[in-house]
């Protein structure tokens, strides 16, 4: 017991004396000057861009490309959606995982969609547009999720990729998300669910 307590003691100590960097920032705000002075590297315009290229979005969960040919990595519950959508009963793929030995053998998940960050722009004039000083705030959200609606329209119909604005700072900012959609998306290897 005694040297459970001590090993406990321990630990709290040697926690207290990590520390985190705060904030999570987006690729068009990237504190640039605050990593160069605490760590001594300035993150280029383009090292930002290939990271922002390099990852990918799945729903609500991310990845990253870890090949020139699309194959991504993820985590295991973000594909279950898809191992459990190709399993059978005969062929249980979370109990059993999965490998493609080939390309060819590759399993087409039916419902999943892979959205790669191609551009950001800060559209919080053209959101408040129709925002008045004496609006309350279910008229002033409104007004933003007309102007919101709009634009993710124009933007969808001008690309043909898929646009969202999204609220940043509480509502302070919005930008415009510019997304290439990819739904050809194939299972190559996943663990079995116990070891995942």
């Amino acid at each position: 017991m005694k040297r459970c307590l001590i090993a406990c003691v321990m630990l709290l100590v040697g926690a207290a004396s990590m520390a985190a960097d705060e904030g999570m920032w987006t690729y068009n705000n990237f504190p640039t000057e605050k990593v160069q002075k605490a760590y001594g590297f300035t993150p280029s315009d383009a090292w930002l861009e290939h990271l922002r290229l390099s990852s990918v979005r799945f729903g609500g969960a991310s990845g990253s490309f870890v090949s020139p040919n699309g194959l991504v990595m993820t985590n295991h519950h973000v594909g279950e959606r898809c191992i459990q959508d190709l399993g059978t009963a005969e062929r249980n793929l979370n109990e059993t995982g999965y490998y493609a030995p080939a390309q060819d053998k590759e399993l087409r998940c039916p419902q999943m969609e892979l959205n790669v960050l191609t551009g950001i722009a800060d559209v919080t004039a053209e959101v408040n547009t129709g925002v008045k000083p004496d609006m309350d705030a279910a008229a002033r959200n409104a007004a933003q999720r007309a102007a919101t609606a709009r634009l993710e329209k124009e933007c969808r119909d001008k690309t043909g990729l898929r646009c969202d604005v999204v609220v940043l700072y509480e509502g302070g900012a919005f930008n415009l998300y510019r997304y290439k959609k990819y739904t050809d998306v194939r299972l190559v290897f996943a663990p079995e669910a116990s070891i995942a």
